[in-house]
């Protein structure tokens, strides 16, 4: 059996949310807010300065993953 869990794995999105990666916060360009955010064009959980998480949520991009909740029937 393999260690891998792959994008169509139920636990995969889950599992890819719960942590954040070591060093995340070395690897940081912004100054950082406290809020994360999932995006749109890699789904992966971002730290997002103030601004950029109004632009997120103001901008539409939080509202493209919406198919994302959709799809999701355990929660």
């Amino acid at each position: 059996m393999s260690g891998l869990i792959y994008p169509d794995h139920p636990d995969f999105y889950p599992i890819l949310h719960s942590r954040l990666p070591p060093g995340w916060r070395e690897n940081l360009k912004t100054d950082f807010s406290g809020v994360f955010a999932v995006r749109s064009d890699s789904l992966l959980l971002q730290p997002l300065s103030k601004s950029e998480a109004e632009e997120y949520v103001c901008g539409g991009e939080y509202d493209e993953l919406d198919w994302l909740e959709d799809a999701d029937q355990d929660c």
